[in-house]
């Protein structure tokens, strides 16, 4: 079994992470560390053995082979660096880094020290993606002319780090990655020219930007990432004859069947997909890239998005 050491006590990591943790037959909770101890040992589960530690303490156990970082945004590449040169393989919150820079520094240091380092993209384990993907293949829907995706909910509650420019807050940071790295995974373009774009800054915030570009294979993708608007988390691939439409797509829980709607040549060719829990999946599927000891597409991965969020945050205009 892997052992895992959880490096910052979020709500992500007590609601989703550590629950799917203990369920996987790859990798267990060996510990967990937070700036209040009590706070700490409240995510540990009864009848689960787990070492309380420092974040010092964490990264340099031998008793941890995989890190989880879940801290504020700001604190990521520090510790993830911290982390890989302790040895440690590393699966790092959204965002990876703040700037396409701090990315690159990150993956030097995995690279240098061998160890993998995994940008938490665990909605892309939930196997209805890959169901779209045979969709297109298959030719359902025609050549994809567009890809639209919205990200969007009502916002952090007061005192929430995302609400903090100086811990990386704003809606950009914090959901970017979701339509970003589906553009990635969908479509056959991967290079992207600028077309147009908004962010509306508040308290030194991104909180929201809305952006649409083109890539070498002349499709277009547009997205919406914002605080304050009611939950919507959806994104529809157009095609020739037709389109394919996931909504729950970047949240779907893990009890949940999900329906993917399809029309193709004025036909429904709608279908369900069964429950599926994208957390343990994606636990399951970074043990599996540990023992092969290949890695190297998921780093190309990372810095093709964090590429993609320079260009569309730097031409953006202010609103």
């Amino acid at each position: 079994m892997i052992q895992v050491g959880i490096l910052g006590c979020s709500d992500i990591a007590r609601r989703k992470f550590i629950p799917a943790l203990l369920k996987s037959s790859q990798a267990c909770l060996a510990a967990v560390a937070g700036r209040e101890r009590n706070r700490a040992a409240s995510f540990v589960p009864p009848a689960v053995s787990a070492t309380l530690m420092t974040y010092q303490e964490l990264i340099c156990s031998p008793a941890v082979d995989l890190v989880y970082i879940s801290l504020p945004n700001h604190l990521h590449e520090e510790w993830s660096i911290r982390a890989l040169e302790q040895g440690k393989h590393v699966i790092c919150e959204k965002p990876l880094g703040l700037s396409a820079a701090s990315v690159g520094r990150m993956l030097e240091a995995a690279d240098k020290h061998g160890r993998l380092l995994f940008e938490n993209l665990m909605y892309l384990h939930h196997p209805q993606h890959s169901a779209v993907k045979k969709c297109i293949a298959a030719g359902r829907i025609g050549t994809v002319l567009s890809l639209r995706s919205e990200f969007v909910f009502p916002g952090p509650s007061h005192g929430d780090f995302r609400l903090n420019p100086l811990m990386g807050g704003g809606a950009y940071h914090d959901m970017n990655r979701y339509p970003l790295s589906a553009a990635l995974y969908f479509l056959e373009g991967k290079s992207h020219r600028f077309f147009q774009g908004r962010k509306q800054n508040r308290d030194g915030l991104a909180w929201s930007l809305q952006a649409e570009s083109s890539t070498d294979a002349g499709e277009t993708f547009s997205f919406l990432t914002a605080f304050g608007l009611s939950y919507r988390s959806f994104y529809r691939l157009c095609g020739e004859k037709g389109f394919i439409l996931v909504e729950r797509a970047y949240t779907t829980p893990s009890d949940m069947e999900n329906r993917i709607t399809v029309m193709a040549d004025s036909r429904d060719e709608s279908f369900t997909v069964p429950p599926s829990d994208h957390f343990l999946n994606t636990i399951e599927h970074v043990c599996a890239l540990i023992r092969s000891g290949v890695w190297e597409a998921e780093h190309q991965r990372a810095r093709e998005v964090a590429e993609l969020a320079r260009l569309f945050y730097d031409n953006c205009m202010d609103k």
